[in-house]
């Protein structure tokens, strides 16, 4: 008898003290948010056009190059030299315009990321509270986990409800 009241007693004390613990894949949360999807589809039809001119210039800069091949044979040194550092300072114009150019979609991506975890904290710490969560891990935070404890899709759910008024600023 004594046995079972002390086994009673030791499982009690641990179910009060037991600690709610989830997962959440955060990647998965923000890549999967509705507005974030559409977001990125906005910038892929905004950079059409773009990347045509992006071509062209290449082509044009491919061709450059050709054309100081074939000059090689005409051009005395100085001439060439010219030309080989013409052909240079396009290509450094290019690079340096397609880097403004992904900088341009890159800041606004990260922009409207940390918009969503901000939402994701607040969406986070209301769960918690609400379900009595003690702890809420990052997937990158653990080595393995049970399914039943990631709350990905349910936040993800969460997030979708929610309509971030954020806007591309075309380039």
């Amino acid at each position: 008898m004594r046995y079972l009241l002390f086994i009673l007693i030791i499982l009690s004390f641990k179910i009060c003290y037991s600690q709610q613990i989830v997962v959440i894949n955060i990647d998965y949360v923000v890549n999967n948010n509705n507005d974030f999807k559409n977001f990125l589809e906005s910038i892929k039809i905004d950079q059409i056009d773009h990347r045509k001119n992006f071509d062209k210039l290449d082509i044009d800069i491919k061709e450059k190059i050709n054309e100081i091949d074939e000059l090689k044979i005409i051009l005395n040194k100085q001439e060439l030299d010219n030309k080989i550092n013409e052909n240079e300072n396009l290509l450094i114009q290019f690079n340096k315009k397609i880097n403004r150019f992904n900088l341009h979609y890159d800041n606004q991506i990260n922009d409207f990321k940390k918009l969503i975890l901000d939402r994701l904290l607040i969406l986070l710490q209301e769960y918690a509270s609400e379900n009595k969560i003690d702890l809420i891990l990052n997937d990158k935070s653990y080595i393995i986990a049970s399914n039943s404890i990631d709350i990905s899709k349910i936040i993800l759910e969460k997030l979708n409800n929610y309509r971030f008024d954020i806007k591309l600023v075309p380039y």
